[in-house]
């Protein structure tokens, strides 16, 4: 198990995805999803997304994901030597809030996720003529064209949205 995979087990242990379950859809998102949170919350493991049909996207995730979970399958537990910093542990602890869908929120958990984590992709990531970061209207309206089933849920973007902002992540793209 290299070091990467190590790293990547310890914050999956700690975000509650420790075994690594990969045989759904919904299993693959959560890990893509959870992940992406956890970086923005400054737990940065060095993946790189881009936009794909169900908002940020990693392709060496599923890649280090799938092989991560085939050495657990045969044995390997090299990362139970190790164990993450405070800080670190501090910051999944947030990406988790981040990402724990309201009580009241009548969507479903995968909804809250894609919301959260496209709308910060939108604000922060994806290419604006000008440099200029979209305000809540122009995100969900970015989202709406490339989110047909979102488009008429714009309480639900502004749920997130607002979510987003309580843990400063419309002005800042990671939190301090």
């Amino acid at each position: 198990m290299n070091g990467a995979r190590i790293e990547l087990a310890l914050v999956l242990d700690k975000l509650g995805l420790l075994p690594v379950e990969l045989g759904t859809f919904s299993n693959r998102f959560n890990v893509q999803k959870r992940i992406y949170l956890a970086q923005i919350a400054g737990a940065d493991l060095g993946y790189r997304y881009g936009w794909y049909l169900h908002g940020p996207y990693c392709r060496m995730l599923t890649a280090d994901a799938f092989l991560l979970r085939d050495e657990i399958a045969d044995g390997e537990r090299d990362f139970e030597e190790f164990e993450l910093r405070s800080e670190v542990r501090r910051r999944l602890g947030r990406a988790a809030e981040l990402g724990r869908t309201p009580n009241d929120f009548d969507g479903t958990d995968d909804d809250w996720l894609e919301l959260v984590a496209s709308l910060h992709y939108v604000r922060h990531i994806v290419y604006q003529p000008g440099n200029v970061r979209p305000d809540f209207n122009g995100a969900f309206r970015l989202l709406g064209n490339t989110k047909p089933r979102f488009a008429d849920r714009m309480e639900h973007a502004r749920r997130a949205w607002d979510r987003l902002d309580e843990f400063g992540l419309i002005k800042a793209k990671v939190l301090q």
